[in-house]
């Protein structure tokens, strides 16, 4: 990601050596690299329907302040959308899920591990509501959708790197989405909010 987001803006022979080193030598990259190594992650088949029809939440944290993220990726574009939540019960996931549902519309499918809001009659009741069919996939195996996985390991390095380097933790993720979204995915080729909105 972080090549693709150099070479957004600037080009020259060696560039990829040259971020490569820069990392290499971050201290604040080096803080956050997970020590625990797994196999390649199995990414899914990509929607064909198009944009926003299949949708993967997880959630995020604690952050500072006892806070969670809950993450909401587009499974076509990878357009991800967070939404800053205090407990992971289904109370407070319906609101700020409905919430984003109205900005962005009613997806075909929802995937989801099977966490505690997930497996309520209220979520069940939510989803039979809002016309979309909720997808929980195995219990205790959230590598099972590998692309939202690798993108949560993604956002709490991002995170973990603006405190380490002294920034609020929302500025550090303010920063991200928006590298995030504007950077080309190798999988598509275009940026996840040119996917999106076609601009």
């Amino acid at each position: 990601m972080t090549k693709s987001l150099v070479r957004e803006k600037i080009w020259f022979p060696g560039i990829d050596r040259q971020v490569e080193d820069m990392i290499k030598v971050c201290a604040a990259c080096e803080v956050t690299v997970p020590a625990q190594k797994f196999e390649p992650l199995n990414m899914s088949t990509l929607p064909s329907d198009g944009p926003w029809t299949e949708l993967s939440i997880d959630f995020s944290g604690p952050f500072p302040n006892g806070y969670y993220l809950m993450v909401v990726t587009d499974d076509y574009t990878r357009y991800p959308v967070t939404e800053t939540i205090t407990s992971a019960s289904a109370k407070t996931v319906i609101p700020k899920l409905a919430n984003i549902l109205s900005m962005f519309g009613i997806p075909k499918v929802i995937r989801s591990d099977n966490g505690p809001p997930f497996h309520s009659e209220e979520f069940k009741g939510f989803s039979q509501y809002m016309g979309f069919r909720h997808r929980k996939i195995t219990p205790l195996w959230p590598r099972a959708i590998g692309e939202a996985e690798r993108f949560m390991r993604t956002l709490k390095k991002a995170i973990a790197t603006a405190i380490e380097n002294g920034l609020p933790w929302e500025q550090g993720l303010s920063r991200f989405l928006m590298n995030y979204r504007v950077t080309p995915h190798t999988s598509k080729g275009k940026a996840p909010a040119e996917l999106l909105f076609g601009r």
